[in-house]
């Protein structure tokens, strides 16, 4: 949304159009760049709102027509630059009083600089194209209507919530492969330097797809079954630190872009309040944070669409020492299974002593999960959200979410410890057919230590020195 207006174009603008550049600059000053949160973002969205009412009152809106806001606008929420997604919704039979309706409210938003993005549809046009395009839906599901007429957006939104909660399995399949083909498109914004803050995966495209899959099951995540109330407020704390961010890189950058590129950081670090600290720069700082929270969200997301569509063990009796919560994610990880989320709150509810010792029954039961293969990576992970692998390896506090800024590495440190470590265990598994590689894994005298090794190889990198020195 952000704008340059021409100054010839200031006096022929229409009185909403001009009284709204007038409230968005205030809106902009009254906070510091680095503080554009979703109550700015709501209120942003509040005063484009009586702008385009203004419009469409003036333009004499035909009573069976409906102007509805789409996507994030429909939401409410409107970082700095984001498009306005408008749809002009009609029956097909007042077609020149509709043309004369959008010309009369885009026209003057297109003016002033403002990004608006429009659709106009027919109901049945708009279940149609549903069927045909994911983003239509889900746009459309968050849909409010703006002016005009009720009833006919009423009608088009049920028609597709009758879709999605028909077969809301279906709908989550949908959710689960565009985020795998937005993972492969954009990556993880939990460990790439450059992130995609909106698609990334772990980024605010995750948050939303969370209250999609809620709109099709028709109950809250929590209800279900397939959401944590910890993981819920985990989420929501990391939606309001990204959203602050998208909008410092709307603001630094003057435009639209998503992409928090290397060259804007050291501005937004500021910005967000980070400062250099010992072995930790304001920007590496900054991205960290992003990281951690983008964490939150990507295992959040991970979890529920899993629990949804694997579903999970019923949850078994927890022996609650440090080795037993070790034995129960082995258990996870060697079968395949989910963990439930009551199992979850039952080892995040276990309390274990910051300094605790390594004894025989620990050491085993570590290791015992390292010999799950990869799939012991993500109960490491797993571990690692519920704040206890630090426990077990004070070291990876250190490097948690610590970028790395050389030519070598795309991801922050403990990403990849845990590709490595994933990597070589399906090498232990499964060698392949190079015989090289097949006789250097047969040579291997013991697999534990290679995969300790894999692990924990750049457990020194903290900036304080040559990693493999420290």
């Amino acid at each position: 949304m952000r704008w340059v207006p021409t100054p010839s174009s200031v006096s022929e603008r229409p009185a909403p159009v001009g009284r709204l550049l007038g409230d968005l600059r205030s809106l902009d000053r009254a906070y510091s760049t680095g503080h554009h949160g979703r109550w700015s973002g709501r209120r942003r969205a509040e005063l484009v709102d009586a702008c385009i009412r203004d419009l469409a009152s003036a333009a004499r809106i035909p009573h069976d027509v409906a102007l509805v806001a789409l996507g994030g606008y429909g939401r409410g929420l409107l970082a700095p630059g984001s498009d306005l997604d408008l749809l002009i919704l009609h029956d097909g039979s007042s077609t020149p009083d509709v043309a004369t309706l959008a010309e009369h409210l885009l026209y003057p938003l297109w003016d002033a600089g403002l990004r608006v993005g429009h659709a106009v549809r027919t109901p049945d046009a708009c279940v149609e194209i549903a069927a045909e395009r994911l983003d239509a839906t889900t746009a459309m599901l968050d849909g409010r209507v703006l002016a005009g007429s009720g009833s006919a957006w009423d009608d088009v939104r049920s028609a597709l919530l009758e879709r999605v909660r028909g077969d809301p399995r279906a709908f989550a399949e949908r959710l689960s492969a565009d985020r795998e083909a937005r993972r492969d498109r954009f990556g993880s914004v939990s460990s790439l330097l450059e992130p995609e803050l909106k698609e990334g995966v772990g980024g605010l495209r995750d948050v939303h797809a969370l209250a999609w899959i809620q709109t099709a099951i028709g109950l809250p995540l929590e209800d279900a079954g397939i959401l944590r109330g910890s993981e819920r407020r985990s989420v929501e704390r990391a939606e309001e630190f990204l959203t602050r961010v998208r909008g410092a890189l709307h603001m630094e950058s003057g435009r639209g872009a998503d992409r928090l590129l290397a060259e804007l950081q050291p501005s937004i670090a500021p910005a967000m309040g980070f400062a250099d600290e010992p072995g930790l720069p304001a920007v590496d700082g900054l991205m960290r944070s992003v990281f951690e929270q983008a964490r939150q969200v990507e295992h959040v997301s991970a979890s529920v669409f899993d629990r949804f569509l694997r579903g999970s063990s019923p949850p078994a009796p927890l022996d609650a020492t440090p080795q037993g919560i070790l034995r129960a994610f082995a258990s996870v990880a060697r079968d395949g299974d989910v963990m439930p989320a009551a199992s979850l709150d039952a080892v995040a509810a276990v309390s274990i002593d910051a300094d605790l010792p390594w004894t025989e029954a620990i050491r085993a039961a570590f290791l015992e999960l390292l010999r799950c293969g990869p799939r012991a990576a993500e109960g490491l992970e797993a571990l690692d959200r519920v704040g206890l692998l630090e426990r077990f390896v004070p070291a990876w506090g250190p490097v948690r979410c610590r970028p790395q800024r050389d030519p070598y590495h795309r991801s922050s440190v403990d990403v990849h410890l845990l590709a490595s470590f994933a990597g070589v265990a399906r090498l232990l598994e499964d060698p392949g057919d190079d015989p090289s590689v097949a006789h250097a894994v047969q040579a291997v005298p013991d697999a534990d230590a290679l995969l300790l090794g894999a692990l924990l190889h750049d457990i020194g990198k903290t900036g304080e020195g040559h990693h493999v020195e420290v």
